[in-house]
Formats: C-alpha cells, structure tokens, sequence
C-alpha cells in the first residue's frame, strides 16, 4: 500500500469519484444542450435526479481533508448552477410561454437602428434574466445587421453565448462588441 493511501485512505477513492460526478455533470449538460435546442425529445430528468442525489451524498458524506472538503463544495456549486439553469428553462417550457410571443416582444423592444456603431459596446448578461440575452442578440445585430433576422438565428446566437458561458461556469458576464478590421470581435469577461 502507498505511503499516501495509509495516510488518507479516503483520498484516492474521493478523488475518483469526484472525477466521476464531474464528467456526468459535463454529460448531462451536453444532454440538456441537445434538449433545449430540440434534437432530443424528453429531458434527462431521471439522470439529472440521479446526479443530484450522488452530489448531496458527496456532500453530507463530509472529507478527510479541507482540500477535499473544498474540491466538493467547488464540485457541488457547479452542479447547483446549472441545475438551477436547468429547472428554470423546464419550468419556462411547461408554463407554456409560448416562444413567438417572447420572439415577438423582443423583436419589439429591440433597437432599430440599421447602422453598425464603430466604437466598442458592452453588455451585461446574467444567466438568471433572459432580457439580457435580448438585448445581446439586439447588438449582435447592430454590428452585423444582416445576421440574427429570424428567429432560429437570434436563437443560435444566443445559446452559444450561454453555452460558452456556462463552459467557462459564468452566471454573470461582461460582453464586448467591436469591430476590429472588419471583423466583429466578441470578448467575454467576468
């Protein structure tokens, strides 16, 4: 037996199987992306309970080590996160908020300028208000006016920032627009 082991006999079966919940949560996450953006019929709401349960028994089952105790509670924050993402966009679904109807009021409520701004622009989002995401989508549009017209395009644009910030376990960012030699330059920041 390694010295290590007989040292912290929990530490390398912990660590396993907190590489375990961290690659089902990357799967799950990658599962509820292909729902969302309707390649798979049902969510994996069987999956999602399963994780979850595995997550608070990592939790209340405690540590041997503050280091492990921190790499947990680290583990069990980004599950949480995107849980509550989760849940809030089924129960957006099953509330039945018709989507043409929020594509409608933002179509509205966005700026209607037709001219791109040469200065940079920035825009603050947060994964907890999907008005942010609208206006984001409005000055997408005013950089690159003939891109995000119909609705499955402002779509697009809009879930690979949330996907990029959920990659980078974002709940809030800074988003820069500029154009930069012709080219539309997006920069997020904490």
């Amino acid at each position: 037996m390694p010295l290590d082991d007989r040292l912290n006999p929990g530490s390398t079966t912990t660590e396993k199987q907190i590489a375990d919940l961290e690659k089902k949560i990357d799967d799950l996450k990658a599962e509820y992306i292909l729902f969302f953006n309707g390649d798979t019929k049902l969510p994996p709401e069987k999956k999602r309970e399963d994780l979850e349960k595995a997550v608070r028994k990592m939790v209340y089952g405690g540590s041997k080590t503050a280091r492990m105790d921190m790499i947990i509670q680290n583990l069990a924050q980004r599950f949480s996160l995107y849980n509550n993402m989760w849940l809030k966009k089924l129960n957006e679904l099953e509330c039945g908020t018709p989507a043409q109807q929020k594509k409608k009021r933002s179509q509205a409520a966005a700026p209607a300028t037709g001219k791109a701004e040469s200065g940079p622009r920035e825009i603050y989002l947060t994964l907890n208000d999907e008005e942010t995401f609208e206006r984001f989508a409005a000055a997408y549009r005013e950089f690159i006016p003939e891109s995000g017209k119909s609705a499955k395009e402002r779509d697009a644009i809009i879930e690979s920032i949330k996907a990029k910030m959920l990659t980078n376990n974002l709940v809030e960012a800074r988003v820069t627009f500029s154009k930069q030699n012709g080219k539309l330059s997006i920069r997020i920041k904490k």
